[in-house]
Protein backbone atom coordinates (compact mmCIF):
# COMPACT_ATOMS: atom_id res chain seq x y z
CA UNK A 1 0.00 0.00 0.00
CA UNK A 2 1.30 3.32 -0.68
CA UNK A 3 2.52 5.70 1.59
CA UNK A 4 0.16 8.36 0.50
CA UNK A 5 -2.26 6.49 0.83
CA UNK A 6 -1.25 5.34 4.63
CA UNK A 7 -0.95 9.00 5.55
CA UNK A 8 -4.81 9.37 4.67
CA UNK A 9 -5.63 6.37 6.54
CA UNK A 10 -3.60 6.57 9.86
CA UNK A 11 -3.27 10.12 10.01
CA UNK A 12 -5.92 11.63 8.22
CA UNK A 13 -3.34 13.99 6.21
CA UNK A 14 -4.08 14.60 2.39
CA UNK A 15 -0.65 15.29 1.08
CA UNK A 16 -1.50 14.76 -2.27
CA UNK A 17 -1.37 18.51 -3.38
CA UNK A 18 2.07 18.65 -1.78
CA UNK A 19 5.59 17.86 -3.48
CA UNK A 20 6.71 14.94 -2.06
CA UNK A 21 10.50 16.13 -2.22
CA UNK A 22 12.78 13.49 -1.62
CA UNK A 23 13.00 9.87 0.21
CA UNK A 24 15.61 8.27 2.33
CA UNK A 25 17.34 5.01 2.23
CA UNK A 26 19.15 3.61 5.03
CA UNK A 27 22.17 1.39 4.16
CA UNK A 28 22.95 -0.77 7.26
CA UNK A 29 26.68 -0.76 7.22
CA UNK A 30 29.32 1.50 6.46
CA UNK A 31 30.88 -0.93 3.58
CA UNK A 32 27.29 -1.37 2.26
CA UNK A 33 26.79 2.59 2.08
CA UNK A 34 30.37 3.56 0.12
CA UNK A 35 29.70 0.63 -1.99
CA UNK A 36 26.32 2.33 -2.73
CA UNK A 37 27.73 5.72 -3.17
CA UNK A 38 30.14 4.50 -5.26
CA UNK A 39 28.20 2.61 -7.87
CA UNK A 40 25.84 5.57 -8.11
CA UNK A 41 28.78 7.25 -9.16
CA UNK A 42 30.09 5.35 -12.25
CA UNK A 43 31.34 7.47 -14.68
CA UNK A 44 29.22 5.59 -16.96
CA UNK A 45 26.20 6.79 -15.75
CA UNK A 46 24.47 9.59 -15.97
CA UNK A 47 21.62 8.30 -14.34
CA UNK A 48 22.67 9.82 -10.81
CA UNK A 49 24.32 12.94 -9.75
CA UNK A 50 25.68 13.64 -6.64
CA UNK A 51 24.52 16.68 -5.23
CA UNK A 52 26.34 16.74 -1.97
CA UNK A 53 28.38 14.09 0.64
CA UNK A 54 29.13 15.86 4.00
CA UNK A 55 28.98 14.31 8.02
CA UNK A 56 25.90 15.19 9.30
CA UNK A 57 25.19 13.96 12.85
CA UNK A 58 28.88 12.09 12.87
CA UNK A 59 28.36 9.78 10.26
CA UNK A 60 28.21 10.30 5.94
CA UNK A 61 25.17 11.61 4.36
CA UNK A 62 25.00 11.33 0.29
CA UNK A 63 22.08 13.18 -1.97
CA UNK A 64 21.97 12.35 -5.62
CA UNK A 65 19.07 13.79 -8.05
CA UNK A 66 17.91 11.37 -10.13
CA UNK A 67 17.98 11.87 -13.95
CA UNK A 68 14.42 9.76 -14.19
CA UNK A 69 12.52 10.45 -11.00
CA UNK A 70 10.79 8.05 -9.01
CA UNK A 71 7.38 8.15 -10.38
CA UNK A 72 4.31 7.65 -7.44
CA UNK A 73 0.84 7.31 -8.95
CA UNK A 74 -2.88 6.34 -7.04
CA UNK A 75 -4.74 3.42 -8.74
CA UNK A 76 -7.69 5.94 -9.39
CA UNK A 77 -4.96 9.04 -10.15
CA UNK A 78 -5.99 11.19 -7.21
CA UNK A 79 -2.63 11.83 -6.77
CA UNK A 80 0.73 11.64 -8.23
CA UNK A 81 4.79 12.58 -7.19
CA UNK A 82 7.72 12.61 -9.08
CA UNK A 83 10.75 12.28 -6.47
CA UNK A 84 14.06 12.69 -8.34
CA UNK A 85 16.15 13.39 -4.75
CA UNK A 86 17.46 10.80 -2.89
CA UNK A 87 19.14 10.87 0.74
CA UNK A 88 21.59 7.80 1.49
CA UNK A 89 22.90 7.97 5.08
CA UNK A 90 25.56 5.68 6.98
CA UNK A 91 24.20 4.38 9.43
CA UNK A 92 25.42 6.15 13.37
CA UNK A 93 28.19 4.10 14.75
CA UNK A 94 26.63 2.40 17.51
CA UNK A 95 22.68 2.34 16.12
CA UNK A 96 22.19 -0.38 14.04
CA UNK A 97 19.09 -0.74 12.09
CA UNK A 98 18.39 -2.55 8.69
CA UNK A 99 18.89 -1.21 5.24
CA UNK A 100 15.56 0.33 3.27
CA UNK A 101 13.34 3.30 3.30
CA UNK A 102 13.62 5.09 6.21
CA UNK A 103 11.66 8.46 5.37
CA UNK A 104 10.04 10.34 2.96
CA UNK A 105 9.55 14.08 3.11
CA UNK A 106 7.11 16.28 1.96
CA UNK A 107 7.17 20.37 1.20
CA UNK A 108 4.65 22.28 3.34
CA UNK A 109 5.03 25.72 2.70
CA UNK A 110 5.01 27.62 -0.73
CA UNK A 111 7.61 29.49 -1.97
CA UNK A 112 6.30 32.70 -0.50
CA UNK A 113 5.81 31.47 3.04
CA UNK A 114 10.28 30.74 3.09
CA UNK A 115 13.07 32.22 1.28
CA UNK A 116 15.70 30.55 3.34
CA UNK A 117 16.01 27.10 4.88
CA UNK A 118 17.53 29.12 8.11
CA UNK A 119 15.29 28.60 11.27
CA UNK A 120 13.08 31.60 11.88
CA UNK A 121 9.65 32.28 13.24
CA UNK A 122 8.41 31.24 9.75
CA UNK A 123 9.12 28.10 9.96
CA UNK A 124 8.27 27.67 13.11
CA UNK A 125 4.65 29.00 12.70
CA UNK A 126 4.58 27.52 9.32
CA UNK A 127 5.27 23.70 10.93
CA UNK A 128 3.64 24.53 14.23
CA UNK A 129 0.15 25.44 12.18
CA UNK A 130 0.60 21.87 10.45
CA UNK A 131 0.37 20.10 13.62
CA UNK A 132 -2.47 22.21 14.95
CA UNK A 133 -4.61 20.35 12.03
CA UNK A 134 -3.59 17.41 12.83
CA UNK A 135 -4.41 17.37 16.25
CA UNK A 136 -4.63 13.35 17.19
CA UNK A 137 -0.95 12.30 15.56
CA UNK A 138 1.87 11.98 17.13
CA UNK A 139 4.09 14.41 16.33
CA UNK A 140 8.02 14.23 16.74
CA UNK A 141 9.56 17.88 17.03
CA UNK A 142 12.76 17.18 18.07
CA UNK A 143 14.06 18.36 14.70
CA UNK A 144 12.26 21.79 14.74
CA UNK A 145 14.42 23.64 16.56
CA UNK A 146 17.28 22.60 13.54
CA UNK A 147 19.11 25.55 12.98
CA UNK A 148 19.16 24.72 8.90
CA UNK A 149 16.12 23.35 7.35
CA UNK A 150 13.87 22.31 10.63
CA UNK A 151 10.99 19.70 10.55
CA UNK A 152 9.00 17.61 12.37
CA UNK A 153 7.74 13.86 11.61
CA UNK A 154 5.50 11.30 12.49
CA UNK A 155 6.14 7.61 11.80
CA UNK A 156 3.94 4.83 10.04
CA UNK A 157 3.69 1.08 9.81
CA UNK A 158 3.92 0.51 6.27
CA UNK A 159 3.37 -2.88 4.62
CA UNK A 160 6.34 -3.78 2.19
CA UNK A 161 8.29 -0.78 4.00
CA UNK A 162 8.48 -0.92 7.82
CA UNK A 163 8.03 1.69 10.27
CA UNK A 164 8.44 4.91 7.91
CA UNK A 165 9.13 8.56 8.90
CA UNK A 166 7.06 11.15 7.58
CA UNK A 167 8.42 14.90 7.49
CA UNK A 168 7.17 17.51 6.42
CA UNK A 169 9.52 20.62 6.03
CA UNK A 170 9.26 23.76 4.21
CA UNK A 171 12.14 23.73 1.10
CA UNK A 172 13.03 21.33 -1.00
CA UNK A 173 16.44 19.50 0.10
CA UNK A 174 18.03 20.60 -2.94
CA UNK A 175 17.40 24.11 -2.25
CA UNK A 176 18.49 23.53 1.22
CA UNK A 177 21.86 21.98 -0.60
CA UNK A 178 22.08 24.95 -3.00
CA UNK A 179 21.86 27.18 -0.16
CA UNK A 180 24.70 25.26 1.74
CA UNK A 181 27.03 24.74 -0.42
CA UNK A 182 26.67 28.03 -1.88
CA UNK A 183 27.31 29.19 1.51
CA UNK A 184 24.26 32.19 2.01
Amino acid sequence: SSIVAELRNQCNIDVSKLQADHVCYRTDSLEQYTSLVEALQCPDDDNFTLLVESEIGGRPIATFKLAEPIEIQSADSSYHHSINVVEIPSPKEGSPYEAGLEHVEFVIGGSTDCKSPINDDTHHEVLTSWMERYPEVSWNTKALRKQCNPDISTKLQIRDYGKVSIKFHLMPLEEVIEFEVGGS
